[in-house]
């Protein structure tokens, strides 16, 4: 099996990351809503206010852009521009969740509204992060944006905080950026699976497929086999009990002086044309099914036909008809001086008995028109 393509591998990841994107904005409004509650009486709240409107308006220009892409994935339309641009977006939010710490960064410790701010940032963040491990990224791009404005915070007010916030900021963003490493891997690893898995059961499935059509079907002409055939016609007297269905059971003349003289490959081309007028002159209404499931190669050089629900001067009819293609089937490949012709033997299988009776009497139809001179029709006697 062709190994899979990382385009599409892509295609499939990117396509889960934007199919959550309502969920995150979900989880974006209620972190601005307790940001918004934190903030109550800290002094700073027109600053937070700004920040949050901000990142309201960036978290609807990342839905639209969502669904843009959303809607080049369904076309298989070239996203790389759209992709980029998402991609940005979602650092450009991380970047304003970490501005969202310096309105209260200087009253961490002197009350629960800025630990509130600063704990769900932090739960925000890593949300944002291990929503998008998909496409890995996306997550590397919110979380460097968080700490890129997070990070000088801790640095200026050192003197403030002390060096917990510090440490905080330079273990938690790499922390989160292997994590969702590590993630991505085992998401890609897992669709990759799913992908072989399905490939695998598409490719056994043709396999079943290929093999029962080789178990029923002759291998030079592409007709049914003796067994497949003779299966086909007991599933026919089951569905139309009464029916009579007529046989016409065909021999090429003097096929072994064909081989003979002209060689084994002239006379499977001839096996070959035969079967292909065989299911060129018979007409689909007149069998149960397609012609290549109610004509079979008999034996070697011998074919043999069922129309259902069809009178024994009608067989004849057909029988004629194919008799005379036969006849004149020529090939400009075919060695000089190499003719066919074909005898028929026609019976009608009735209900009432076995159809090795029925196909016992179109054989002796067809010796009658051997004997008779060949390239003729013969009618079973009843």
């Amino acid at each position: 099996m062709p190994e899979i393509d990382e385009s599409q591998i892509h295609s499939i990841m990117l396509g889960r990351v934007l199919s959550i994107g309502n969920s995150s904005q979900i989880a974006m409004l209620i972190a601005a809503a307790l940001i918004g509650f934190g903030v109550v009486g800290i002094g700073n709240e027109k600053l937070m206010w700004l920040l949050i409107a901000v990142q309201a308006v960036l978290q609807r220009v990342v839905a639209a852009v969502n669904r843009m892409l959303q809607r080049k994935l369904d076309a298989r339309q070239p996203n790389r521009l759209p992709f980029a641009l998402f991609v940005f977006l979602k650092g450009l939010t991380g970047a304003v969740w970490g501005l969202m710490m310096l309105p209260v960064v200087a009253h961490l410790g002197s009350g629960p509204g800025p630990l509130l701010i600063c704990v769900t940032l932090i739960v925000t963040i890593t949300i944002s992060a291990m929503l998008t491990t998909a496409v890995w990224s996306i997550s590397v791009a919110a979380v460097t944006g968080f700490f890129v404005t997070l990070f000088p915070q801790t640095l200026y007010f050192y003197d403030v905080l002390g060096p917990v916030p510090l440490v905080v900021s330079l273990v938690l963003s790499p922390t989160l950026i292997w994590i969702t490493k590590e993630q991505s891997k085992q998401v890609r690893a897992a669709l990759v699976n799913e992908l072989q898995n399905e490939r695998l059961a598409l490719h056994l499935e043709d396999a079943l497929q290929q093999s029962d059509y080789l178990a029923r079907h002759d291998s030079l002409t592409g007709l049914l086999n003796r067994r497949a055939f003779q299966s086909k016609l007991s599933e026919l007297r089951q569905e139309q009990p009464e029916a009579a269905i007529s046989l016409i059971l065909v021999d090429l003349d003097h096929f072994k002086a064909i081989n003979d003289n002209f060689g084994h490959e002239s006379g499977d081309a001839v096996l070959v044309s035969t079967a292909e007028i065989i299911d060129s002159v018979t007409r689909p209404d007149d069998l149960s099914a397609r012609c290549d499931e109610a004509t079979a190669r008999w034996g070697g050089e011998e074919f043999i036909i069922a129309l259902v629900g069809c009178p024994i001067e009608a067989a004849a009819s057909v029988s004629e008809r194919l008799r005379v293609r036969i006849a004149a089937q020529a090939d400009p490949k075919w060695p000089d001086g190499l003719s066919v012709t074909g005898s028929f033997g026609v019976s009608l299988w009735d209900h009432q008995e076995d159809l090795a009776v029925g196909i016992a009497r179109a054989d002796k139809a067809m010796y009658r028109a051997k004997i008779s001179g060949r390239n003729q029709i013969e009618l079973a006697a009843r």
